[in-house]
């Protein structure tokens, strides 16, 4: 466990009250936002749409085309 002292009003007040039994550090939810990184829920569905479909095309490509354009056998 950690814990801070902080005389003054500069610093922002966190929810009180132990948070317990998680396990590891940290003490709760931390928002990304607050950190300086701003998550916006449609690029985490584009970005997980789109890493699908790369793969799928990867997929598709492998398996009609074979392992390398040089390779030898197959239908012709």
């Amino acid at each position: 466990m950690k814990g801070a002292v902080v005389v003054g009003t500069d610093y922002p007040a966190t929810g009180g009250g132990g948070g317990g039994g998680g396990g590891g550090e940290g003490g709760g939810d931390v928002d990304p936002e607050e950190m300086g990184v701003p998550i916006q829920p449609h690029f985490v569905g584009i970005g997980a749409v789109l890493m699908m479909l790369v793969s799928l095309v990867f997929t598709f490509f492998q398996l009609k085309y074979g392992e390398s354009p040089n390779t030898k056998g197959g239908n012709t």
